[in-house]
């Protein structure tokens, strides 16, 4: 029928394999799974939809943002969806500590308490590493990367004007995706990660308070209460011909 007889059931690597070869040779049930969870669901319907879990039509990662609420914030406000690699926040919230970025302390998976900061330092980051296409994995200092981008190119940048670069691109991502539509109602997980707690393990019972977290967020950010850039936010970062074209789709 439907599936071209499959019987899909979790965890048949036979079927796996078929399936995957249909995917990539867009053929019968593979030609719908192959436009991503989102595109699937739709297709499929019967209720299709509330378990396809995306952000923005890309899938969730392996890391439960019901475990690590910074996470949560970083899936929700990424430029590309639910991508672990535009903020590694989670590292942050196992303690790990950039004095670079102006990340001192610890900060609690299991918390909402200030994870705008560390959320927003480390998109910054990624976006300067994705720049320099530079892995995110090697874990090299901030500070370490600035000498070594002044010694190959012969610039004298401070540490602060390279982050600057971070929130210029991250900004500038992010006005291209209003103009394309999207706004705070995209700013979001899905309805499982925000109502069904989770059932067992040490988060049991967990789910994801997101819209504190973004209110607080778009006002560190600079973005008003619908998640647009603010004219004073993007004259602060030289993007005075990008602020223009947002203008009627800001808060009034």
């Amino acid at each position: 029928g439907d599936t071209d007889g499959l019987t899909l059931k979790w965890g048949d690597s036979k079927v796996i394999l078929e399936l995957i070869h249909k995917i990539g040779m867009n053929t019968g049930f593979g030609s719908v799974l192959s436009k991503g969870v989102r595109e699937a669901a739709k297709k499929i319907g019967k209720g299709a939809e509330e378990f396809a879990l995306h952000v923005r039509g890309l899938e969730i990662p392996m890391h439960d943002p019901r475990a690590f609420k910074g996470l949560g914030l970083q899936y929700a406000t990424s430029h590309r969806g639910a991508c672990h690699l535009r903020g590694l926040v989670y590292h942050i919230e196992q303690g790990e500590r950039i004095p670079d970025l102006g990340i001192h302390k610890r900060y609690q998976r299991s918390t909402y308490e200030d994870k705008a900061f560390p959320v927003i330092a480390v998109q910054n980051w990624h976006d300067v590493l994705d720049s320099l296409i530079m892995c995110k994995f090697a874990m090299i200092p901030p500070a370490s990367v600035l000498a070594i981008l002044n010694m190959v190119t012969g610039w004298d940048l401070s540490l602060e004007e390279l982050l600057k670069v971070g929130e210029r691109t991250y900004n500038l991502k992010r006005a291209f995706n209003v103009l394309c539509g999207s706004n705070r109602s995209d700013d979001t997980l899905p309805k499982r990660f925000l109502n069904e707690p989770l059932k067992d393990g040490g988060c049991k019972g967990e789910v994801v308070e997101l819209d504190s977290m973004l209110d607080s967020y778009y006002e560190m950010r600079g973005w008003d209460s619908n998640g647009i850039p603010t004219w004073r936010k993007l004259h602060e970062l030289g993007l005075d011909d990008v602020s223009s074209r947002l203008e009627s789709f800001r808060t009034k």
